[in-house]
């Protein structure tokens, strides 16, 4: 199971990603031809005339319509297409490379994981490696978006790879492919509840989803008829930390799963309503759906889905709140855009932007602390609510967690202070933030309390039956 280390809310969070041609309606407007000829003014004013360090028509162009775009939500975007293409790649769950997902790790970036069935699985890649060079050239100061960038290419053409692995740097030689990621892990029961009866085991599976990408209908079908043929009759089904992805995806995942009837609406500027349906005659499991506050667009209409037709319930905490969908155009071989074009409404029509859907069961797992602030008795701001929220998942008494730090607070803090041998006096310094932090991802790492309520959830009902 993923474990959660760190749940800071990403805001890029793409809901459709349909590619179609710019296809701009004529506009007879006055007052668009005289903007139109504003800007040309402009422009060539600044072009013929600025003194200062030397801009080229291209950067002037690029930087007046990232400042109109500025203007919008934040997820309509201007983009190259170098960057409109990266983006489509990350949505789409393919890739040309060799197959390593990777992360930060100081200067440097590591390995967290080698794709199953990778080129660099075949080349012995593993995770913790940290990438030294690539193509001879030092990748020291590389971002991940940088080493990436690097070793993708063209399908069937090589990159030299310089990995560090303890003590040792180790080359390969490794031959770009088609990289497919699964949106869709799976975990046997009793491995996450060893505990568990055998027999009530057998009733139950778990899947995680990832994402919304173009192949989680195919990645998830071999699972869900293992399970059918099986007999399992209850599927936790884990959306939390899932960013979205395409639409289409997202309403065949229904297909598969919710009875039939509405999946989600979508109504555009004038009012033009379309529906996407299920045709699923009977649901072939009863779903418990965890969610979090990343759980975001079209996981978060497959989690209404649920709630509303009665297949099942969800447990964890409110969605993103992300009910918007954006559509790409190319606008020239240079440039793309993704712009906010219609907003989605849940099965019964209930609105998810800037909402999100609510729990049936909440259970909160709090954020960690990215606040370098001192808090004191008296304080009131919002860091403070996050304080007392780990506190209270620590098995602290407070009061009903909220942004005053009062007596309780203080007094919590200083008894969790002497528990971690720190200097006990009730105030959040620095230290007692960062092992509020070391403590909490501990305990998540250790004990999946949002599962585990999913779970107490199915046994009620077996019980019941």
């Amino acid at each position: 199971m993923k474990k959660i280390i760190n749940r800071i809310v990403l805001t890029a969070v793409v809901l459709s990603m349909l590619i179609v041609p710019i296809n701009v309606k004529a506009v007879d407007s006055v007052a668009v031809e005289r903007k139109g000829e504003e800007f040309k003014v402009l422009f060539s004013l600044i072009r013929d005339n600025y003194v200062g360090e030397e801009v080229t028509d291209e950067q002037l162009f690029k930087a007046a319509i990232d400042g109109m775009f500025d203007e919008l939500d934040p997820y309509s975007t201007f983009y190259t297409k170098k960057e409109a293409n990266t983006l489509i790649e990350a949505i789409s769950g393919e890739f040309v490379g060799i197959g390593v997902e990777i992360v930060q790790d100081g200067d440097w970036v590591k390995v967290s994981r080698p794709i199953p069935k990778s080129p660099a699985i075949k080349a012995g890649v593993r995770a913790e490696d940290i990438i030294i060079a690539i193509n001879g050239e030092s990748a020291e100061n590389y971002t991940p978006t940088d080493a990436a960038n690097k070793m993708k290419g063209k399908e069937g053409t090589m990159v030299s790879v310089t990995f560090k692995r303890g003590n040792k740097e180790y080359t390969v030689d490794i031959k770009r492919a088609l990289v497919k990621i699964s949106a869709v892990e799976t975990e046997e029961i009793n491995d996450l509840f060893p505990k568990l009866d055998k027999e009530v085991a057998k009733k139950i599976n778990y899947i995680r989803i990832n994402s919304i990408n173009k192949n989680v209908a195919e990645d998830i079908e071999p699972y869900l008829e293992d399970a059918k043929k099986e007999g399992v009759k209850y599927l936790i089904l884990d959306l939390r930390d899932n960013l979205g992805g395409y639409v289409d995806s997202g309403v065949a995942l229904c297909n598969m799963l919710i009875p039939k009837g509405p999946v989600l609406h979508f109504v555009n500027k004038e009012g033009r309503k379309i529906t996407y349906r299920s045709n699923l005659r009977k649901a072939p499991f009863e779903l418990v759906v965890l969610t979090n506050e990343n759980t975001a667009s079209a996981s978060e209409f497959i989690a209404a889905a649920v709630k509303e037709s009665g297949v099942g319930v969800t447990v964890g905490e409110t969605t993103y709140g992300k009910g918007v969908a954006q559509y790409i155009y190319d606008i020239s071989d240079k440039y793309s855009i993704k712009l906010t074009m219609e907003e989605f409404l849940s099965r019964d029509g209930h609105k998810i932007n800037g909402i999100g859907v609510a729990p049936d069961y909440e259970v909160i797992v709090p954020n960690l602390i990215v606040s370098p602030e001192r808090l004191f008795l008296d304080d009131e701001m919002e860091e403070v609510k996050n304080v007392e929220l780990i506190l209270e998942y620590l098995g602290y008494a407070i009061n009903e967690p909220d942004n005053l730090y009062d007596e309780k607070t203080e007094k919590a803090i200083t008894q969790f202070q002497k528990n971690m041998g720190l200097r006990a006096y009730g105030v959040s310094d620095h230290p007692t933030l960062k092992a509020l932090n070391t403590k909490l991802i501990e305990s998540i790492n250790k004990k999946d309390i949002q599962l585990e309520k999913a779970m107490e959830v199915i046994l009620s009902k077996i019980n019941e039956n």
